[in-house]
Parts: structure tokens; C-alpha cells; sequence
């Protein structure tokens, strides 16, 4: 029974945690965000912008975890059915969903401004409710601002973001715990909380 378990046979399944994806990122151009730090922060040495996903997503539910920027890139939740070969969040995107310099993008048009913007080094903490398209932005853990989206509650989205050169972003799913206290009944993306690849 023990060589079993050691063996993997029979045992609990593990519990597998979000990274970002070398295989789910753009490649226009040949534009390949560059991953490092166990597949958790992203930069960019090319020209242009670089776009990628995380290895896990969801349907439904309602998920939490967290960046530190370097620069004022991209972040948001995109469904999978668009198209991770362009150059940035916003180029032909018919329903992602992302932030930066205070303002908020749904579908490639600006649809809030004049939010609170984040620095460098600050903890971002992005909780998001598939189910109701809804995206909640914390800066150290205080309430900035939010957005109610029409994204389709039946579409399999992951984690998002877009680089540019010189920048950086490095993402916590929480393996390690979370900086911030997550908002009451956000999960971390992980497979036993029920993120799976899709």
C-alpha cells in the first residue's frame, strides 16, 4: 500500500495551483512573454506587447488572487475562445476584460476611467465572479474600483495580462498564501477548489 502511494496509485489526487502558461500565450510576431520565478512573473525583452493566460480557469464561481506590477500593464480575465495570438489585451478582443492606469476595457473599448491607479510594488489583489462577469480591483488591500461586465457566465476563462518591455508582473494564486486578505468567499485558483485547464 505504501509503495502505492509513493507511486501515486490509489492515493488522493494532488492539489495543483495556477502559473502562467508557456504554452496558452501569444506568439504574433514571435512574442513570447518571458516566464520566470517557477512560471509566476512575466516581462518582456521583445518590442510590442506580450499576452498570456494562466494554465488553469473556470466557469463559474467566484476567484481571487494577486500581482505585483512593475510598470502599468495589463491584467484581466479573458474566456479561452478568443484568440491568445495577438499583441495585447485590447486587439481584437470581442469580451476580455482588463485594467490598467485606471481605466477599465471590456470587449477592446474603454468602459471606465478615472479609477485609482496602482505603483510599482503595490499588491494588486483581482477578485472576479464568473458567474456574474463582475471584476473587483484591491490596492493593499483596501476597495479601488470595479466593473460589471457582460461576460458570458457559460464561457471557460482564465487569468490574463499583457506586458510590455521593460515591465513586469509577478502573480500570487495564493500557493504560499495571499498578501491581502482575499473578500469573503473568493477561492484561490487551484484545482481542488475546482480551476481546471478547461
Amino acid at each position: 500500500m505504501m509503495q502505492q502511494m509513493l507511486l501515486g496509485y490509489g492515493g488522493p489526487t494532488p492539489n495543483v495551483w495556477a502559473t502562467l502558461s508557456s504554452a496558452d500565450a501569444d506568439t504574433k510576431d514571435n512574442a513570447v512573454p518571458n516566464l520566470s520565478n517557477g512560471n509566476l512573473t512575466a516581462s518582456n525583452s521583445a518590442s510590442g506587447w506580450n499576452h498570456g493566460r494562466a494554465t488553469l480557469g473556470f466557469t463559474t464561481g467566484k476567484w481571487y488572487w494577486e500581482i505585483t506590477p512593475s510598470g502599468n500593464a495589463f491584467i484581466g480575465v479573458e474566456p479561452t475562445s478568443e484568440d491568445i495570438d495577438r499583441q495585447y489585451f485590447n486587439e481584437g478582443t470581442t469580451a476580455g476584460m482588463a485594467t490598467r492606469d485606471g481605466k477599465v476595457w471590456f470587449a477592446g473599448s474603454t468602459v471606465s476611467t478615472g479609477n485609482s491607479d496602482w505603483s510599482d510594488n503595490d499588491t494588486i489583489g483581482f477578485a472576479f465572479d464568473a458567474d456574474a462577469g463582475r471584476m473587483y480591483i484591491y490596492i493593499n488591500g483596501s476597495s479601488a474600483y470595479d466593473y460589471d461586465s457582460t461576460m458570458s457566465s457559460s464561457a471557460f476563462k482564465k487569468p490574463a495580462y499583457s506586458v510590455y518591455p521593460s515591465w513586469s508582473l509577478t502573480f500570487n494564486f495564493g500557493e504560499n498564501g495571499f498578501d491581502e486578505t482575499p473578500p469573503t468567499g473568493y477561492k484561490a485558483v487551484n484545482t481542488d477548489n475546482g480551476a481546471t485547464t478547461s
